[in-house]
């Protein structure tokens, strides 16, 4: 397993402690959006300006880039290799399967170097492979969901790694490291169940719909309320499983208790649920 410590001597980690800390950008998507965003945000959350958090951005996505100039002042470049030359610390947003040309790229150019850190946002790509692939840069994997802009998500990170628990940690409401790989990869899924959840509120959504007499508004507020109630119950009872609390709302005679044993069993939706994430984990690996 790779080593999960950096100096901290790096020059990358001086820059951060510097304003402006320069961020590059391979691959300026939706994902790597959000997060920009509430990395701005966090800054000014610390107290300190914007303009001490300068974002270097690849050429691609020509309307995100350019609505993150026009917010934050983020510097658009004609080429990724002029982001490495610009940047020593680089958020990789492209997809998985264009990371191995792009890396070819920035090596041919020789725009990496031993002081160049990366954090790649993939999923299903090794740390070996990607070491290999962007040496001499030392790399890190990262993962978050959409929601990041909102100031609420976790980050996830393989292996620990103080410089982007730093930069980051201003970003997020949490850094989650893991020290196993496995583990990391997994925990994307994550923020795939977060997708599945939304969908699932819209599939109640669409039932409470066709009751007489309630709205859209009012079917979509009564889901809400009722999701922030689970959320305050788990985190006001950490040490207490999910399940033990749906146990207590659902007591025998209730229905919330018959809702609960037609949902749950081997045929249930519940156990459908772990279908998916098993088979999608195992192409993961």
């Amino acid at each position: 397993m790779a080593s999960s410590s950096y100096p901290s001597t790096s020059t990358c980690h001086r820059e951060s402690r510097q304003p402006p800390t320069r961020l590059g950008v391979l691959g300026v998507g939706e994902l790597a959006e959000s997060l920009l965003v509430a990395l701005a945000r966090g800054c000014l959350r610390d107290g300190r300006s914007r303009h001490d958090l300068e974002f270097h951005l690849s050429p691609r996505n020509d309307v995100r880039s350019h609505r993150l100039g026009w917010r934050f002042g983020a510097v658009r470049h004609a080429s990724n290799v002029a982001v490495c030359e610009a940047s020593l610390c680089v958020l990789v947003g492209v997809r998985p399967q264009q990371l191995e040309a792009l890396a070819m790229e920035l090596r041919e150019s020789r725009a990496l170097s031993k002081d160049h850190h990366l954090m790649v946002m993939a999923a299903g790509v090794s740390l070996a492979n990607l070491q290999r692939w962007f040496a001499p840069a030392r790399v890190v994997r990262v993962m978050t969901g959409l929601a990041v802009s909102e100031g609420q998500s976790a980050l996830t990170l393989y292996p620990e790694d103080p410089l982007t628990r730093d930069l980051i940690s201003p970003a997020v409401r949490q850094v989650i490291a893991f020290e196993e790989e496995a583990a990391f990869e997994a925990s994307m899924l994550a923020v795939c169940v977060n997708a599945w959840q939304l969908a699932q509120q819209q599939a109640l959504l669409d039932w409470f719909q066709t009751v007489p007499g309630i709205t859209g508004p009012q079917a979509r507020q009564l889901l809400m309320t009722q999701m922030r109630d689970a959320l305050a119950l788990m985190e006001a009872h950490p040490d207490t499983p999910p399940g033990e609390l749906a146990s207590r709302i659902g007591t025998p005679g209730t229905w919330t208790a018959r809702g609960l044993e037609q949902l749950g069993g081997k045929d249930g939706a519940h156990h459908r649920w772990q279908q998916v994430l098993d088979g999608l984990r195992s192409e993961l690996n």
